[in-house]
């Protein structure tokens, strides 16, 4: 963002102290106004100054004794568009709580600027004094607002000059999906589950309100986005879903979702990444196929967020993915060591050598996991383990053919000890039986207790186990 030119006004009525006015460069291109005409900063926008600005001849401002200028802002007591600090700080992130809450702020009110380089009780422009605004990451800056802030306000940077002074400016739009809550604690200035609010001169905590404001325009765009999307129904561009019945119907046909896959659809928001800026606007990950009354080909879901419980149940239940290699990816990205590898090594139509390049290539969460797995797909190591006991005992029956579903959590825990410790000569029929009864001892293992966690544990080594006997060897 370039220089802000400005001049001493000789306007009546503001007293013999010189005051410098901004020029509203925003409005002035867009009517293809002069540059020098001055009007009151915060009136409108400063986030395409740049561009505007492109080419164009400008002076700074000078007073005429050779002092800092002042900013007269459009309340001469305060404003609820414009808040200044007098330095700026990224990092450590408790040193930017103060323009944290004031970003929200001005995010769940109208919009606005904040000054970096003007003191606040006087709006003396005494400019940066130093370059970490100028040379700070517009990135980290995202990064710092995604990690507390939800949702995450849109902030652009410039710069300004004024007397030769540099004063950095963030502006910061109106969310039109708020409010912006506080999902951390940050400094002393914002806590976590706190709503703030621009009121005239000050940042505080939202009042009733302003918060019922921000809730009713919410609901009527929530109104008139439904009301759109009924229109485009009824005129045959957009179909429905009953997630009763699974059917989805338009005016041109309708086709049918598998039942006992509807809890599974993930649906995903659009619009922070879309080229559709702000956007509010949803699809649906996956392929979604059209299936008969008599024979129903399961339509195949892939989930946007796989989840560990994904990636074992659907082992277990022989499903196809439509992008096997993200599931293998998440476990570089998982705490738990044991997952299901082969079975979407052969869905990816792939090798073990090709994905363990492909693995030592991925930026891992925990590489310890990811480390592991390439040593799985090497032949280092592998989910057998040696049974002891009852295990050892019921291991032998399963060996033998003589599969006996368990018939309550103590079993399960011992019959997935049986499983871990399979050989290579069990029969492929066998472990397909084996593969069921597993899926329903997952089943009885999603409590949050502890016990339920350690269960789940030996359930995922043990269907490691079964698709290394499964799937290793083709």
């Amino acid at each position: 963002m370039g220089c802000c030119t400005g001049r001493q006004t000789d306007r009546p009525g503001l007293g013999a102290e010189s005051v410098f006015w901004l020029p509203c460069v925003y409005d002035r291109f867009a009517a293809g106004g002069d540059l020098d005409d001055n009007v009151l900063l915060g009136c409108e926008h400063l986030g395409d100054l740049a561009a505007r600005r492109a080419g164009r001849a400008h002076r700074p401002c000078h007073r005429s004794d050779g002092s800092a200028p002042r900013i007269l802002s459009s309340h001469h007591d305060g404003t609820d568009r414009i808040e200044c600090k007098a330095g700026f700080r990224l990092q450590p992130e408790d040193r930017f709580s103060k323009a944290l809450r004031a970003i929200a702020g001005l995010a769940n009110n109208k919009g606005g600027y904040l000054l970096f380089g003007v003191t606040d009780a006087t709006y003396q422009a005494d400019g940066l004094s130093d370059d970490v605004f100028t040379k700070s990451d517009i990135s980290l800056l995202n990064r710092i607002l995604a990690g507390a802030l939800d949702p995450v306000p849109h902030v652009t940077k410039g710069l300004i000059e004024l007397g030769g002074k540099q004063v950095g400016v963030l502006y910061v739009e109106k969310h039109d999906h708020g409010p912006v809550i506080a999902i951390k604690n940050v400094g002393q200035d914002v806590k976590e589950g706190g709503i703030y609010f621009r009121y005239v001169g000050e940042t505080r905590l939202i009042k009733p309100g302003e918060l019922r404001q921000i809730s009713a325009a919410r609901e009527q765009r929530a109104v008139a986005e439904f009301s759109a999307r009924m229109n485009r129904v009824a005129i045959g561009k957009e179909a429905t879903i009953d997630l009763d019945s699974g059917e989805v119907a338009g005016t041109s046909g309708k086709f049918l979702i598998d039942k006992s896959l509807l809890p599974s659809i993930q649906f995903v928001r659009e619009g922070e990444f879309d080229e559709k800026k702000g956007a509010p606007a949803l699809r649906l990950i996956g392929d979604v196929e059209p299936v008969s009354e008599v024979e129903r080909e399961r339509t195949r879901i892939i989930r946007e967020n796989v989840t560990p419980d994904a990636v074992v149940r659907n082992f277990l239940r022989n499903e196809k993915v439509a992008e096997p290699m993200q599931y293998i990816h998440f476990q570089a990205h998982a705490q738990r060591k044991w997952f299901p590898v082969w079975f979407y090594i052969d869905q990816a139509q792939s090798n073990a050598t090709e994905v363990a390049e492909d693995l030592r290539k991925q930026v891992a969460t925990y590489p310890s996991s990811r480390d592991a797995l390439v040593d799985r797909l090497a032949g280092k190591d592998a989910a057998f383990r040696q049974s002891t006991g009852k295990a050892e005992a019921l291991r032998g029956k399963l060996a033998r053919g003589e599969i006996k579903a368990p018939v309550d959590v103590d079993e399960d825990v011992v019959f997935a000890g049986a499983v871990q410790a399979l050989p290579t000569t069990v029969k492929p029929k066998d472990l397909e039986s084996i593969r069921t009864i597993l899926l329903e001892c997952l089943d009885r293992a999603q409590g949050t207790d502890s016990r339920s966690s350690n269960r789940r544990g030996a359930i995922y080594r043990a269907a490691s186990r079964l698709d290394e006997l499964l799937y290793s060897k083709k």
